[in-house]
């Protein structure tokens, strides 16, 4: 039986924020859709992460990195929820349970070269 290797998925262990959850996650999700969010006031108390770096776990894309600002963590190394959106400007990411402002990656200096070696038509100077 599927809920004997795995107690999590049995109705009373469901917890009762998990629907909550994920309305605001639906909710948040139409919104991104429709080009509405986040909201200033949603992006200015989003968590900072930086030195941030993609990770994929068993349950999806996440990140890993410095966060600061989180209101149930404070400021210390953290590993984010699932990324359900990101922003193509690379400002935020909204996770399962909130939005993260994106400050400079892990590999930000990587991706800087590169980008200054395509303006330049490919060729390093």
């Amino acid at each position: 039986m599927l809920t004997k290797n795995f107690p999590f998925l049995l109705p009373c262990n469901t917890g009762i924020t998990i629907p909550a959850t994920l309305r605001r996650l639906a909710d948040d999700l139409d919104r991104i859709r429709a080009g509405t969010g986040p909201t200033a006031e949603e992006f200015a108390s989003a968590p900072l992460i930086v030195d941030w770096r993609c990770v994929l776990t068993p349950v999806g894309l996440s990140l890993s990195g410095f966060v600061a600002g989180h209101p149930l963590l404070g400021n210390r190394p953290a590993r984010t929820s699932q990324l359900w959106a990101a922003d193509a400007s690379g400002r935020w990411v909204r996770t399962l349970t909130r939005y993260y402002r994106l400050g400079i990656s892990f590999d930000h200096a990587a991706f800087d070269d590169t980008d200054a070696t395509e303006d330049r038509g490919g060729r390093r100077e």
